[in-house]
């Protein structure tokens, strides 16, 4: 963690359940041995928190409606991931309501999801 300013306002429970869930997703999309890297810095306007995997990645068209109510990546009548389309739109949901931003890159080496919350002045 590259942080040198640690001390935020947020809700812990919420921030520990976003950082989780981002986790959780990492290691279910992975069709490998995960890896999975979470990195930090800080800037004088907030935190940046990050997520690399070495998963499966989410194309262009799916990386605009991932963040979306409900929606799951179709998998064809393949169902080894289960879940309910809610992980991601909770996680942005809870950023907005930090007054942050949460971003995704990905190909087919994997996924990067990067959350940035400001100080509160």
């Amino acid at each position: 963690m590259n942080v040198t300013n640690p001390t935020m306002k947020v809700d812990e429970l919420h921030l520990t359940n976003i950082i989780r869930n981002l986790l959780d997703n990492a290691i279910k999309y992975c069709d490998k041995t995960p890896a999975i890297t979470i990195s930090s810095s800080d800037t004088n306007k907030g935190i940046t928190i990050s997520v690399r995997d070495n998963g499966i990645g989410i194309n262009p068209q799916q990386k605009k409606q991932v963040f979306d109510k409900f929606y799951r990546i179709p998998t064809g009548n393949v169902h080894n991931v289960k879940g309910f389309g809610l992980g991601l739109y909770y996680v942005k949901s809870l950023v907005l309501a930090h007054h942050g931003t949460v971003a995704v890159e990905s190909d087919s080496n994997g996924s990067k999801f990067t959350i940035f919350l400001p100080y509160l002045k």
